[in-house]
């Protein structure tokens, strides 16, 4: 499991400088694009045997789903067939 970050001092005093900074609509929008493409940096990218695995993951995910709802809704038919007809 890994293990979770804490913000370091550094960090939390950098953040409030910033807002501080920020009293502005303009410096607010930059500090939040700032801040997006800051986070955007630290994430991992799957590799492309990776990527493959959990598409395939998520369409048979989403084919076991569809079976299972057309089967519900052919058996909630029936019944209310049997049920409504004379």
């Amino acid at each position: 499991m890994a293990e979770e970050e804490k913000p370091s001092e550094d960090l939390v005093e950098k953040a409030k400088a910033d807002k501080q900074a920020a009293k502005g609509p303009a410096g607010r929008v930059t500090l939040f694009i700032r801040q997006v493409i800051n986070e955007l940096s630290k994430v991992t990218r799957p590799t492309n045997k990776e990527l493959i695995r959990y598409t395939w993951t998520v369409l048979a995910f989403v084919a076991v789903m569809m079976v299972i709802i057309s089967v519900l809704d052919w058996a909630f038919f029936s019944v209310i067939g049997f049920i409504f007809t004379p």
